[in-house]
């Protein structure tokens, strides 16, 4: 306990104005889906539109509820991310955050945020931050799990359930400016390590953790936020290095968010549309069987070149569980409509988007968000 407040203090030091936290912190504990597992009974209770409306995480303007996003959360939206144009302080995020967990009772949101430390920081100001994850590393896996377990901390003290971290990229390329110092190491051993003690931080206060960019950013130079990253790492060589966290990781990560880079000795398609990468190399290579979740759609790699509706539906045919869009996509029900009408002419399979909303669920309930 000494250490970590020594810690917490280090990390706040130098920030113009601290924040005093008055919480006490307990242990979390997860829940257990009981013997009879309902969420199938939830799911088939469902509309088709209700079932893809929970398969999504979507981003809003603004820093109060609005009536439009009311209105995606009372047609049982999946999960929302905030981004720093929706967090100004301490006591406004959480009324934010408070007001959008209480619009939908009946399946409560995902509640995430981009919380990495470092340059990828979405905490208020009065907060303060943590190093980034490369300089962690440096300091070794004590410090490490730390770092991850005082940003549960602060998360849970704003509202927030999901951080979409901890970053399993190996930084291979030093030209790699995009991911750079947001990784753990420069070796699979030392991300590997360093990254299953910020998560197991995260973990420790309740928080759904994100393991990312599947299959790996690290060797890439191009920014996916602005254009579409390529790699030319063939299937041996994306075992042997890149691989190496995501499947020693996949039984610690609640989800595995896929990127948009596209491994051109596997597919044309960026990863995030890829069924080869998705599901014959994520699903079924590796084994991974939780929350596969995009890279934000509205980022330019996927945005340049798709609609929303259609990049949704193909990341889903794909074998993704969950699409992420993190600006406000404005008509919403036009994007779920773009996808329904696929179910209906048997492009999707309703049994698929079924399956994936049981996930959906049985993670919910084991974070007691259900």
């Amino acid at each position: 306990m000494k250490k970590l407040l020594l810690l917490t203090i280090l990390l706040l030091a130098g920030c113009q104005q601290t924040y005093k936290n008055t919480v006490k912190y307990e242990p979390f504990d997860y829940q257990k889906l009981g013997a009879l597992d309902l969420t199938g009974l939830t799911v088939s209770q469902m509309s088709l539109e209700e079932k893809i409306y929970q398969s999504l995480i979507l981003g809003f303007d603004g820093t109060a509820m609005t009536p439009e996003l009311n209105d995606r959360l009372q047609k049982k939206l999946g999960g929302v991310i905030l981004f720093s144009r929706n967090i100004e302080s301490v006591t406004q995020t959480q009324g934010l955050n408070h007001s959008i967990a209480g619009a939908q009772t009946e399946i409560p949101p995902f509640i995430g945020v981009d919380q990495e430390g470092g340059r990828v920081n979405r905490l208020p100001r009065e907060l303060g931050n943590t190093a980034d994850a490369y300089t962690l590393a440096q300091s070794g896996a004590e410090a490490v799990h730390s770092a991850g377990k005082w940003n549960g901390q602060m998360l849970k003290l704003l509202g927030f359930n999901l951080d979409f971290s901890t970053v399993l990229d190996i930084w291979t390329n030093p030209a790699n400016t995009v991911i750079g110092n947001r990784s753990f190491g420069t070796t699979a051993e030392a991300v590997t390590k360093n990254a299953s003690a910020f998560n197991k931080g995260l973990h420790s206060e309740g928080i759904v953790t994100v393991g990312k960019h599947f299959p790996g950013h690290g060797d890439t130079f191009l920014d996916s936020h602005l254009a579409l990253p390529v790699s030319e790492a063939d299937m041996n060589r994306l075992k042997k290095v890149e691989l190496v966290p995501f499947n020693n990781l996949q039984d610690e990560i609640d989800m595995m968010m896929v990127s948009h880079i596209v491994v051109s000795k596997l597919d044309a398609l960026p990863s995030s549309l890829s069924a080869v990468v998705t599901k014959d190399v994520l699903q079924k290579e590796l084994g991974f069987d939780g929350v596969v979740i995009t890279d934000d759609l509205a980022m330019g790699a996927i945005a340049d070149r798709y609609t929303k509706g259609e990049a949704a539906a193909m990341a889903i045919q794909a074998g993704n569980t969950m699409v992420l869009i993190g600006s406000d996509v404005g008509d919403v029900d036009v994007l779920v409509q773009t996808i329904a009408d696929k179910v209906r002419n048997g492009e999707i399979s309703e049994t698929v988007i079924d399956e994936n909303v049981q996930k959906i669920l049985r993670l919910k309930t084991k974070y007691d968000i259900l």
